[in-house]
Formats: structure tokens, C-alpha cells, sequence
């Protein structure tokens, strides 16, 4: 292989691989990356292909404007080149191979690299167009955003450790949970023309994550291609494979309650600065803020053994009789993050039953009180 491109897009597209390589391994492959260089043809400039996978989970990822004097393939260490190129200087690297040995070039440095015989790498399926559904990128990342943060890090709850990816027709839908909350978000953006698809998967957060990061302002639309155990998602530049989670993602519909009898509208600034300064006062071992909802105004308070207490005011324009909760203030938080709404509804019923936060008819955040006493 010999090669020459610009070194910022290529350290972007190594840093996105390294969301895949695993730091170490038993199989040396895995901590590799495979680096194709093909050349251009006619009006069409040469590129350099990514490829990255930990056996369970991968990504494909196109550099495109190379000028390739000769074609072929690397296998570097992933790591070690990526630091190569964050530390380096100037806009172009240039890449020689001689058998696994690689000659890297940059304005201020010359380096050697040991690789692996390309042979060795994992396979990486390509992408089948046939049958693959088309997913409208307008409110994608927005989605992915804001119900990643629900998802459950327990692994004895499987199903729950990614994000139900539906679609009903033409609407998409996405849903988090650990149990204890559940955020659910949809939007009419599945599938194009007339065709009407429907498709229920649990996708893994960590693949989620990596679509949103790969997703750039030139794509229009992610196509959608699934087998068994395994989906695949390709974007102008990009494709990533991933393997399913196989498990029974709970009646997320049954758990939205619909009987809220008080609604409270919460302005999202002023509840994430008072959520942010009872929090102060919380542990590791006890994270619990009582909420008191009262005419014009709701009160946060907690208290702790050897760290103190705290009492924040914020107003409300509730005006039913005085109710109390306790939270999680994380959970609280985590939610606000990613709102971009200037306000906020939550819908009770009393102090042992879910609160529903709504930001219109599109997102829902259910979240379930604590029992203890603050």
C-alpha cells in the first residue's frame, strides 16, 4: 500500500474506532484495525477504509479524498496509530507498507510500525441493500439522546441493557428502561413514500451511541438491515454491525400510566439548578431528595448523616393540595441533560405511584418515587 491523505479526517474516523476496539484481548486482531486503501477512478478520488470489530460488535468507516499510488491492505494496531496520529503535526500522513512492517510519515516525525498479516483479521460482512429499510435522520440523534441515559447497566436484566427500536408504519419509536424509569420517544420519520414497515429489535446502547456519533449534517437518511441476531446500519460513510439482544423487552405501553390527575409545568432551568444543589447534599449511599409540591411552589429538601442538609425553593404554578415524593436526583438530572424544551409537565397521582414527565406528545419520561423516608 502506498498512500497519502489529510490527517484530521483520519484521525476522526480512528477515534470513532476506538469506541470498538477493545483496550486489550486474548485474540490480538481485536486491538487491530484493518486499513484498505483504494484508488480513485475517473471523477471518483481513491479512499481508505476503516475496519474494527471486537467479534460482536464492528464498524466500517470510509476516508474519502486519498490519493492512493498503490492499492492494498494494513493491519495496525489501533491504539498505537491513533495516538500517532492525535500527537502528530501537519495536514497530510502518508502510508507505505512493506509485508506487515508500515512506514508512517507525517510534517515532523517518520515511524515504523508492526503489524498483523491481514489475513489474520476478523471477516467483516458487507452491507445487503435488499430488504434494508430506510430511517429519516432528522430527529435520529435527538432520539438516541434522550433515552440512552435510562438504560440499564445490570447485566442479570439483559433485555433491558439496550434501547427498544421500533417502528409502527411510519412512526419510529425508541424506549429505555432499568426499572426503575423508563424514557420513551417517537417521531414520523421510518421509511419513505408509500411503504409502510414494521420492526421491533433491542439494539445495544454502546451501537446506539455509535450510529449518533457517526451520523454527520450530509446524511438524510441511515438505512436499516436485519438478520436474526445481527443488525446492520449504514450511513454515507459509515456501517455498523452488531450483534442483538436477545431478550423480552417489557410492555413499555402498560407501564405509561394515563391517570395523572395533577399536572405541576416546571420551568427546565430553574428544576435542574435546585435538582443540582439538593443533590450537594446526597451520597453514594443515600441519594434521596424529598419534593414537596404546595401552592406556587415546590420544595427540595434532603438530609444526611455527617455531610448536612438542604433546602431549595423554586416556584411552580400548582395550586392543588400539598403532595410529597422522593427521587433519585440523578434521575432527575439525567433527564433535564438532555431536554431542550423551556419547560417542562409533570403529571402525579400521589406519593407511592410513577410521575410522568411530558415535553409534548412526543417524549415521555416515567419515573418511580423512593420508598424510603428523607
Amino acid at each position: 500500500m502506498k498512500a497519502i491523505t489529510a490527517r484530521a479526517p483520519l484521525h476522526e474516523a480512528f477515534q470513532l474506532a476506538m469506541n470498538v476496539v477493545p483496550p486489550r484481548s486474548t485474540i490480538p486482531a481485536v486491538t487491530h484495525l484493518k486499513l484498505t486503501a483504494t484508488a480513485g477512478s475517473g471523477k471518483t478520488p481513491g479512499h481508505l477504509e476503516l475496519a474494527c470489530t471486537d467479534l460482536e460488535f464492528g464498524l466500517l468507516i470510509t476516508v474519502s479524498g486519498a490519493q492512493v499510488k498503490e492499492e492494498g491492505t494494513v493491519v495496525l494496531p489501533a491504539a498505537r496509530m491513533g495516538a500517532i496520529l492525535r500527537e502528530s503535526e501537519g495536514e497530510d500522513v502518508s502510508l507505505d507498507s512493506d509485508g506487515t512492517l508500515t512506514h508512517v510519515h507525517t510534517s515532523d516525525a517518520s515511524f515504523k510500525i508492526v503489524g498483523l498479516d491481514p489475513a489474520d483479521f476478523p471477516a467483516v460482512p458487507g452491507f445487503e441493500e435488499q430488504g434494508a429499510i430506510p430511517i429519516d435522520t432528522k430527529d435520529l440523534s435527538e432520539m438516541i439522546r434522550k433515552t440512552q441515559f435510562a438504560v440499564s447497566s445490570e447485566v442479570v436484566r439483559y433485555a433491558l441493557t439496550g434501547q427498544l427500536f421500533e417502528i409502527h408504519g411510519k412512526e419510529l419509536r425508541m424506549v429505555a428502561s432499568d426499572g426503575k424509569r423508563l424514557a420513551f420517544i417517537k417521531s414520523r420519520t421510518a421509511g419513505r413514500g408509500g411503504e409502510s414497515r414494521n420492526l421491533r429489535v433491542i439494539v445495544p446502547t454502546k451501537t446506539m451511541n455509535l450510529l449518533d456519533r457517526v451520523l454527520t449534517d450530509r446524511d438524510e437518511t441511515v438505512w436499516i438491515h436485519l438478520e436474526e441476531t445481527q443488525v446492520r446500519l449504514k450511513t454515507s460513510r459509515a456501517m455498523i454491525f452488531s450483534r442483538l439482544i436477545d431478550g423480552n423487552f417489557p410492555d413499555y405501553e402498560a407501564v405509561i400510566p394515563a391517570d395523572r390527575d395533577k399536572k405541576i409545568t416546571l420551568n427546565r432551568e430553574a428544576l435542574f439548578a435546585a435538582v443540582r444543589k439538593a443533590a450537594l447534599m446526597t451520597t453514594d449511599k443515600s441519594r434521596a431528595v424529598r419534593f414537596t409540591f404546595a401552592k406556587g411552589k415546590l420544595t427540595l429538601f434532603t438530609r444526611t448523616a455527617d455531610v448536612g442538609e438542604v433546602t431549595v425553593e423554586t416556584p411552580t404554578d400548582y395550586e392543588g393540595e400539598e403532595i410529597e415524593l422522593t427521587f433519585n436526583p440523578e434521575y432527575i438530572a439525567d433527564y433535564l441533560k438532555v431536554m431542550t424544551d423551556p419547560s417542562v409537565e409533570l403529571h402525579l397521582k400521589d406519593r407511592s405511584s410513577a410521575a410522568v414527565f411530558k415535553a409534548g406528545k412526543e417524549y415521555v419520561y416515567v419515573l418511580m418515587p423512593l420508598t424510603v423516608s428523607v
